[in-house]
This record gives C-alpha cells, structure tokens and sequence, in this order.
C-alpha cells in the first residue's frame, strides 16, 4: 500500500498492490542499506558466546574442525607466514616504484551459532555450527588507511525461484532434493588485491608460538567468507562451472542463479550454498553426478527437500475439493511460531508476576 501510494503521488494514476519496500525517494540508485523494518526477527540461528563454547565438548569440536578443513582446502598459505610490519614495510618500499601497487591487510576470527534454537531440546537438527571469517569491516592498506574494494555484489536466488523448483517436482514422475556446498566460498580463488591475514592465536600452529611472533600474517589464496568481493567469486566460479556441463541460466532481471538443463529437464536454484535442484526422478542422479564431478563443485549427500532458508518443507498428497489427489509442499514455520510463543509467555511472567500459560492450535 505504502508503495502504490507513492506511485499514485508521482504520476497520479493507478497501480496494483505492491509489496511493502524501502523508499529511496528520487534517488535512483539501489538503497544498500535499506531503513524499512517489517518487524519479524526470524533469525534462527542463535550467537554462542565465548564462556558457552568453551564449556561445551561439541563447540570446541566444530571449532577445531572448522579450522582444521580450511588449512586443508589451502584457504591461506602458511609458508608465506611473516610478522605484520615487515609485510607491510615492503608493501611501502615497493609503492615507491610502483605508485600503483597496494596490499590489503586484515584479521580473520571464528563465529559461533546454535543452528535450529527454535526447535525443541533434543531435536537431532538442533546443532552448533562454527565459521572462521574475514573481518571486512576493518581491513586497511600497508599505511593503515582504509581498503576500498570494487563492491562487486552478488545476486543469489530468490525465495519466488525456490518455490517455482517446488512446483516443478511436484509434477508427475518428478521430486526435490537439496544439498549444500561445502564450504561454498572457499571453493573460489580470491581475485583482485593481494590479502593478508593475521590468524587469532587459537589456531596458530605450535612453531609460531614457539617463535614468539607477535602478529603472524599469511596471505589469503581464497574467497573466505566476510570479504568484500567474496560473494561475487563464488557466484562467478559457480555459474562458469554450471553451465560448462549444460546448466543454462533462465535469463530474466528477477530470476538470478537459477538454472535449466533442457536435457536432463531439471530446474536448479543456487541460494549462496544451497543448491535446490526439482526435475524427473529418474535424471537427479546424472544432474547431480554432472555438478559433482564434471563441474567440479563440492555438495554434501542430497537429501529430500526438508529444512530450506529456515523453512521446513513438506511435500504430501493433497485432496482436492473434487475428489482427484494432488502433488504438493507444505512450508512449516510451526517450530518457531511456538518458540516466539514461549519466549512471548517468559517475558510476560516476569512483568506480571503470575504464570501465564497459552497453547498453540495446530491448523
């Protein structure tokens, strides 16, 4: 409504009912930090704090995993290791020959979460997750001014394309399956400005401490997560490597990385690292073996489509209204309305006083 108004404001004439957006005014550029609230904290992944998962067996597990994949996966280069002023002191003397020239210097760290909170304790998808990360918010050149990057962007599928691949398996002969990338960003090489990282000093490696160094960097080889221009190197190797095995993209302004196979007749949807992919039964298989090893991309076993962006989905056989049987996805939020309900019933008992009790309706 809000944005039908605004419409009939500027040109006086009619418009169907948008959905609510951030007004950028007469500015016609893309408002990146868009001011619109529309009041549905539906974060599901809750922050694990420091004293939380040192006293927990399984976080420290997932942080020493996630640790130990990305020295595999080569993610930085250890034999480049030097202490931070002598990488940025030859920085500075190689800029006076080469005005052009500059490094980029930054931190990486570890982020904690509890994936599935909303869910009830004991529920087997309830599990922490670990990541290590760029720290792109403070990264700085060898004379400690502020990096600049070419803010590439990204453009992951939209929710519309995920329920579009769900409808197309729900025709006959056809299904749904989902897997994620592993590590999606790290599978791209970084590009552009040569990065260096310092390490926290949890995962440095025993010779280091043994060295005493003060603040070891290495240089980053790859798209990590929290950098800049990662997202763009990832959607970039992706899209190459998709539709190097027959992955034709469905070229229209709203339906970015989303993919057809016209022979395999499968539909794919690729949200970041969850790749969404509908089509015959009998043809996953190849469609999968095809992302898998001919295009090279890392993905988890498929699984049938279940949890997606946070969303349960239920695919059943419906009744319609005359008679006949039907394919279809149900979307399941029920798990976190009944958190939010809970959480609602605590707060209000302590302003209150007394205990308050509400049941949810199963509809």
């Amino acid at each position: 409504r809000k944005s039908c108004n605004l419409q009939q404001n500027h040109d006086h004439t009619e418009c169907a009912p948008t959905m609510p957006r951030a007004d950028a005014g007469e500015d016609p550029h893309r408002c990146k930090r868009p001011m619109a609230s529309f009041g549905l904290p539906a974060a599901v992944a809750r922050p694990v704090g420091k004293k939380e998962l040192e006293g927990s067996e399984e976080a420290k597990f997932e942080r020493t995993k996630e640790w130990a994949r990305l020295r595999r996966k080569k993610v930085w280069d250890e034999s480049t290791v030097q202490e931070w002023s002598a990488v940025a002191e030859r920085a500075r003397q190689r800029k006076k020959k080469d005005p052009n020239y500059t490094i980029h210097m930054g931190r990486l760290f570890g982020i904690c979460v509890q994936k599935g909170a909303e869910l009830p304790p004991g529920d087997k998808r309830q599990k922490y997750k670990y990541r290590v990360v760029f720290q792109g918010n403070q990264v700085v050149t060898q004379n400690w001014e502020v990096a600049l990057f070419q803010d590439l962007g990204s453009s992951p599928a939209t929710m519309e394309a995920g329920k579009y691949v769900d409808a197309h398996g729900c025709l006959p002969g056809c299904s749904i399956e989902q897997a994620d990338a592993e590590q999606a960003y790290v599978q791209a090489d970084l590009k552009g400005v040569e990065t260096w990282v310092a390490l926290p000093p949890e995962a440095w490696p025993a010779s280091w401490h043994k060295k005493k160094m003060h603040r070891p960097v290495v240089k980053l080889e790859k798209a990590l997560y929290g950098h800049p221009d990662s997202g763009t190197y990832w959607e970039q190797h992706c899209d190459a490597a998709l539709k190097g095995v027959g992955f034709d993209p469905i070229h229209e302004s709203n339906w970015p990385s989303c993919y057809y196979h016209s022979e395999l007749k499968l539909v794919l949807s690729v949200y970041v690292d969850d790749f969404k992919m509908s089509g015959p039964t009998k043809n996953r298989a190849k469609g999968l073996n095809l992302i898998r090893h001919q295009a090279g991309l890392a993905l988890e076993d498929p699984l049938p489509a279940h949890l997606y962006l946070g969303c349960i989905h239920e695919k059943r056989t419906v009744q319609l209204a005359d008679g006949r049987s039907a394919q279809a996805v149900v979307y399941n939020m029920e798990s976190y309305l009944a958190s939010a309900v809970r959480k609602y019933c605590k707060l209000a008992q302590s302003l209150v006083g007394k205990e308050i009790k509400l049941s949810l309706i199963h509809i």
